[in-house]
């Protein structure tokens, strides 16, 4: 390997998995992607299927902590992984991730246990990929391995059947994306300096228009008789009252954005407009930050709040 390649490598990826990598002569390669918030957004910005993107899960209990490898098209069947171990396992909270990961970012922990000292659970539905990718510790990079070499690295792993697939959870995090992404228009949009007058309001129009628009299609995805919420009660009952506070938050957004729009329409001022704006988009994030962890205690799925 180039030092070229070596000085790359080490500043993409965490430094704990470069060495481990390095050490064990392992093949791969790194891709960048843009940055994501969650592993099914990772696969699409990398253009990569879903099935071949390996995400890890923190479990904890008595005994100690456990890292779960599964495919981010599925989600972790906690119950089964219980039964199959004859453990009482349950999320980790995020706090542990940084303690036990330090040179990761929250949501972009590779799936190699063994790196960190962790003792690791393989989902079988990855020993039969060609090729597998994971993160490389950031949001940005990810490494590509043949699907023999990463199960050589994950040779102490053990290895059962702990997920299944979750066609509401894959197309709600689709829409997701597509939401985020009009959030962080709209945040361009207010950015600009208000002095371009009617320019900038035109341009924070239509940055609210798409938002609420994006707004729609999350509603539409998640709040179907077979969308992401109700699976999500039907995962964990116990939840119900957060889903219904979700509920009500998309239509508390939505009249926000009407009212943002109005403002527009009215000629309010630029630095009034833009303050609104800045609610709003405060408001979104806090709606996003309650999603991701509801779906991460409901499935054990990192969407990313953040």
């Amino acid at each position: 390997m180039r030092a070229s390649d070596q000085e790359e490598r080490a500043m993409s990826l965490a430094h704990t998995l470069e060495s481990f990598l390095s050490d064990r002569h392992v093949p791969y390669s790194t891709q960048s992607h843009p940055a994501s918030t969650s592993s099914l957004g990772t696969a699409h910005s990398a253009h990569i299927a879903e099935e071949n993107l390996a995400k890890s899960v923190l479990l904890e209990d008595d005994h100690g902590f456990l890292l779960a490898v599964l495919p981010a098209s599925r989600r972790l069947e906690l119950d089964r992984l219980r039964d199959e171990l004859g453990r009482s396992l349950h999320l980790a909270p995020e706090g542990e991730m940084g303690r036990l990961f330090p040179d990761c970012c929250t949501g972009a922990v590779p799936p190699v246990g063994a790196a960190y000292g962790l003792p690791t659970v393989l989902d079988a539905s990855l020993e039969d990929r060609e090729e597998v990718f994971f993160e490389g510790g950031d949001h940005k990079t990810l490494v590509r391995m043949d699907g023999g070499t990463f199960l050589d690295l994950l040779e102490s792993a053990e290895v059962v059947e702990i997920a299944s697939e979750s066609p509401s959870l894959c197309a709600a995090l689709v829409v997701r994306e597509r939401l985020y992404d009009s959030l962080l228009a709209l945040g361009r949009a207010i950015a600009v300096p208000v002095a371009s007058g009617a320019r900038w309001n035109r341009r924070l129009e239509r940055a609210v228009v798409r938002l609420a628009l994006a707004l729609d299609e999350h509603v539409i995805e998640t709040e179907g008789p077979s969308g992401l919420l109700a699976e999500i009660v039907d995962q964990a009952p116990r939840l119900w009252r957060e889903v219904d506070g979700l509920r009500n938050e998309h239509g508390e957004l939505a009249e926000e954005c009407g009212r943002l729009l109005e403002l527009i329409e009215s000629g309010a001022s630029g630095l009034s407009l833009r303050r609104h704006a800045h609610v709003l988009v405060g408001h979104f994030e806090h709606h996003r930050h309650r999603g991701a962890d509801l779906v991460y205690e409901s499935f054990g799925v990192d969407v990313g709040g953040g």
